[in-house]
């Protein structure tokens, strides 16, 4: 035991030592740190007891609880019967898993350390003091039971894909078993809403929080666990707090007895996923892509073989447009754009239904732009610069950084196209709005793909993704103020019968500024340094 507790603190002391050679992340560590203090500071200055308030509905955070532990939970099952979980890294296999130490023991390293993970993960919590006493009138009891829902779900998560994978590794019936309970335990949720919304009559955002309120989704596990214990601190419910913890200690202890029985090895069932998180963590610093075990096989008919169109740089272009047809057999429509559509397509539903202000459509816009940055700085050109063949093109560099990122330049178009051709016909907007919201998110994702250039120009392949990110939404923000500002001057000058070009601005902005930082960063080719391994 010796050992491990000996392990446990050189790690930490060694993380700690390794800011002095990293100056940039101890400053971020340090404004973390204050950023957390301050949202303290505000809950005690705020008060705790409410004043007469009228607060949000509570059901609504119940239900976004719910809902990502239910996400959560899908993830960790999805991981168990594909390459499973695991409580260690690397280092950790090199170190304990030769060495003349208790196998129980090492566990309960692994445990330890998956829980120190959880509680430095579980931070961002924190930064919602504000909205959580100013929407909820939560005090500290609340927040903090929050933040121990989140570890508990990602412990016993990860835990409980550790006993899927040993339970169906191998076995294709075991690993249909599981795949039926998990969608009949879905279909049933999905259900409840749906008996709820024609048994009350209610609509289906009632009907959803009537039913993450019950007390029968409190059973459901790890996530219904978690909601059960949130309410039995926001009602001072000693019995479901108790239950709540008592039902992810069973789990607990069924896990940690299927990990330790002769039966099972868990140091052979962990290292398949421990080797798998260790190479997407260095593909990701050195911007490779690694297939996932068990994913979907493409079928790659003869006819397909070679791109057969372009020449020089429109040869990425081509290259790009056949491994999304590969993918789909729509190309540019996969699954990113049928999630778009359909919730494009139930909010307009919702928004009509409610009758809620025009003003709530830019909503729609900003959140789809907002998710789309996030899909756009993983583009085809980052890609093919870790690959040789863009270098070897006997062509100007920016005829390959256009052709490379061409796919992503037209991609953002059809989804636009999609997405509020939809919106337009389920909410009844304006179709002439539809076109200038369509023309803002096809611009918002030509800038998008425009600062991937940049980034790649300034940053390289800088490992550090904290770095990059802080990096990058300063200058998102920086390009974008502008012309959001414009558009947000345009709306109170223009009168109601132009209220369609609100847009334009912002979308005029974007062009603009894609146009110039493909101009200024178009000789990335010749200033980068291949990176492939």
């Amino acid at each position: 035991m010796k050992a491990i507790v000996y392990l446990l603190v050189t790690r930490f002391k060694n993380q700690l030592l390794s800011l002095k050679k990293k100056p940039g992340m101890l400053i971020l560590y340090l404004f973390v740190f204050l950023m957390i203090v301050g949202s303290l500071v505000f809950l005690v200055f705020a008060g705790v007891e409410g004043t007469g308030m009228d607060y949000a509905d509570e059901r609504i955070l119940l239900l976004i609880i719910g809902g990502v532990a239910l996400f959560l939970l899908y993830t960790f099952v999805y991981s168990g019967l594909s390459t499973g979980s695991s409580l260690f890294t690397m280092p950790d296999v090199g170190l304990l898993f030769v060495s003349p130490v208790s196998s129980k023991k090492i566990l309960l390293y692994g445990l330890i350390s998956t829980l120190g993970k959880s509680l430095l993960g579980g931070i961002f919590i924190f930064y919602q003091i504000a909205n959580l006493r100013n929407n909820f009138g939560y005090g500290m009891k609340e927040i903090l039971s929050l933040f121990i829902v989140f570890v508990l779900v990602v412990v016993f998560g990860q835990l409980l894909a550790i006993g899927i994978y040993i339970f169906s590794n191998g076995n294709e019936k075991r690993k249909r078993l599981v795949k039926t309970l998990v969608y009949l335990a879905y279909a049933g949720i999905l259900l409840s809403v749906v008996y709820v919304y024609q048994r009350y009559g209610v609509g289906a955002w009632e009907a959803a929080l009537r039913v993450v309120s019950s007390s029968g989704f409190g059973y459901i596990p790890i996530a219904g666990w978690g909601t059960m214990f949130f309410m039995g601190v926001v009602n001072n419910s000693l019995f479901e707090i108790l239950l709540s913890l008592g039902l992810f200690t069973c789990l607990g202890a069924v896990m940690i007895l299927v990990l330790t029985s002769g039966k099972a090895d868990y140091y052979e069932d962990v290292l398949v996923s421990t080797e798998t998180t260790y190479q997407t963590l260095q593909a990701a610093k050195e911007g490779r892509r690694v297939a996932r075990q068990g994913g979907k096989k493409i079928k790659v008919k003869e006819q397909e073989h070679g791109i057969g169109k372009g020449s020089g740089a429109s040869t990425l272009m081509y290259k790009h447009l056949l491994e999304m047809r590969r993918k789909s057999r729509f190309i540019f429509l996969d699954g990113y754009t049928l999630f778009l559509v359909v919730g494009a397509g139930a909010a307009g539903y919702y928004f009509k239904k409610e009758q809620l202000p025009q003003g709530m459509d830019y909503l729609i816009l900003g959140l789809a732009a907002y998710i789309q940055y996030f899909v756009s700085i993983m583009g085809k050109l980052k890609e093919e610069l870790t690959k040789p063949y863009i270098y070897l093109i006997p062509e100007s560099s920016i005829k390959k950084v256009i052709a490379a990122s061409a796919t992503s330049l037209l991609k953002p178009c059809v989804d636009g196209v999609l997405i509020f051709l939809v919106y337009v016909v389920v909410r009844g907007m304006n179709p002439l709005t539809g076109v200038f919201f369509a023309a803002a998110y096809a611009a918002s994702g030509a800038v998008f793909t425009a600062l991937t250039i940049l980034y790649q120009r300034v940053l390289g392949d800088q490992p550090n993704k904290l770095v990059q990110m802080f990096f990058c939404f300063g200058i998102l923000l920086l390009i974008l103020a502008p012309s959001i500002g414009v558009s947000i001057a345009a709306a109170f000058l223009l009168p109601d019968a132009l209220a369609f070009l609100v847009t334009l601005p912002y979308t005029g902005f974007c062009i603009l500024f894609t146009i110039l930082l493909f101009l200024l960063n178009g000789n990335l080719i010749d200033k980068a340094e291949f990176t492939g391994r």
